[in-house]
């Protein structure tokens, strides 16, 4: 019996098969550079150059996958006025598995740690790797619905760590039909050093989300959505979120389908320990504005009577609401996929703790003009609503990306963001301009 089993086993591994894949990309960038109300006077325009080198193995049995890649960023940064290298780790582990028919488990691993640029590396529309016909995998963000997040004021560049740890099933043994899908995880991120600390509080804690969906006709479906996060920041800050969600899918047909989904958010929140600030005693009636601290922003003054503080804890209901409208456009000359959202929901800012009602409304788009190039352009505006005070952010850009061969591709991405905060003498505008080529090489060991 056990040399059966040994056999079967050896069987299995040797039908599966093991890849590797390897690439080298180098990014020249010129970036804008922001003057600060501090400090010595910088320079405009400042130039980088990022080298990546990318190693990843990939184990395929066909019932089961895993795969790692390491990709560690060496930055050139600012090479024209105050040349510095920084160094950034980047990895993922991924896994999935089909135990049996009808049920899939998914677990990922992804992390940063290093010195990371908050805007430079933000996302520009989803990778140009990415199927547009693949499903979305249980727990994780689709690149093109994350937040438009604001970035600290008076600095760009933080030691920063980033992990996110999932754990995610998913199975139809419901019935026809009906699909059941859980995700459990724990994240982190923020800055390290108490410089970083400064800029990008750090912040941990877990999160889950639990999703029910029926298709009573082809063209229709139906989900129900829980959801859960806890986030708690190094300032004494806290925030835990839970959404309960409805939502409905309809394909219009075969180009154009609607998402509208409707729900509310119960949020509790714990202000800063540190957010209360002493009045100046060499100020008498002066008392320092409502500023979280690590925020990095410019501190302003009120004038007048003491204003009425917020309670340090709150307890909310906030609305969770979502519109959408998706659109392809099939060809073999410009094979098109488009994305209009507008969502209100409830909002964890990163740099403060605080949670609000805030809309996202965001533009995507692709064209795949041929089998070896692509053109993507993102738009968005993110704003606080339901009479609570947030940051107000536009965002745009446009990337290209063209495959010369199997080995070679070379994009090229604009992409400008201006942010407009409360606490900010002045609103902020930073663009960015990258020229990228990708080597690469995969095969079969």
């Amino acid at each position: 019996m056990l040399d059966a089993a040994l056999a079967s086993l050896w069987l299995e591994v040797a039908s599966a098969s093991v890849t590797y894949s390897t690439a080298a990309r180098v990014d020249t960038r010129a970036r804008s550079m922001d003057a600060q109300a501090t400090g010595e006077p910088v320079a405009p325009v400042a130039a980088d150059m990022d080298i990546v080198p990318t190693l990843g193995l990939k184990y395929d049995d066909g019932s089961a996958v895993a795969s790692v890649q390491y990709a560690p960023r060496i930055s050139f940064r600012e090479a024209t006025t105050a040349p510095r290298t920084e160094v950034q780790h980047v990895g993922r582990l991924l896994g999935d598995w089909r135990p049996s028919r009808g049920l899939t488990l998914h677990g990922t691993q992804e992390f940063v740690l290093g010195q990371v640029n908050l805007f430079t590396n933000q996302p520009l529309g989803g990778s140009l790797d990415e199927d547009p016909t693949a499903g979305p995998v249980p727990g994780d963000t689709p690149a093109t619905d994350l937040p438009i997040q604001p970035l600290p004021e008076g600095v760009d560049t933080v030691f920063f760590l980033s992990s996110l740890t999932t754990l995610a099933a998913e199975t139809v043994w419901l019935g026809p039909g009906w699909r059941l899908s859980g995700s459990a995880g724990f994240s982190a991120s923020g800055g390290l050093d108490d410089a970083a600390k400064e800029a990008v509080p750090f912040q941990y804690g877990p999160r889950a989300q639990l999703s029910l969906g029926h298709s009573p006709a082809p063209r229709h479906t139906l989900a129900t959505t829980v959801g859960y996060t806890d986030s708690r920041f190094s300032t004494g800050a806290r925030a835990t979120v839970t959404t309960f969600t409805g939502a409905w899918t309809h394909r219009l047909d075969r180009r154009t389908s609607l998402e509208a989904g409707v729900g509310v958010g119960v949020a509790y929140s714990v202000r800063a320990t540190e957010d209360a600030a002493a009045d100046d005693p060499e100020t008498p009636g002066v008392t320092p504005s409502a500023t979280s601290p690590g925020s990095g922003r410019l501190t302003t003054l009120q004038v007048g009577d003491t204003p009425v503080a917020d309670p340090a804890q709150r307890l909310e209901l906030l609305p969770d609401l979502t519109l959408a409208v998706s659109h392809r456009v099939p060809s073999r000359v410009a094979d098109f996929n488009g994305r209009l959202s507008a969502r209100v929901t409830p909002f964890v800012d990163r740099l403060t703790g605080l949670v609000y009602p805030r809309a996202d409304l965001t533009l995507n788009g692709t064209w795949a003009l041929g089998p070896r190039f692509r053109l993507s352009g993102t738009a968005g505006s993110a704003f606080a609503v339901g009479g609570a005070v947030g940051d107000r952010q536009v965002v745009g850009g446009v990337g290209a990306g063209w495959t010369l061969n199997r080995w070679v591709a070379l994009e090229v991405d604009t992409r400008t963001a201006w942010t407009r905060s409360p606490d900010v003498e002045a609103a902020r505008m930073v663009w960015s301009a990258t020229l990228g080529l990708t080597v690469q090489k995969t095969g079969i060991l």
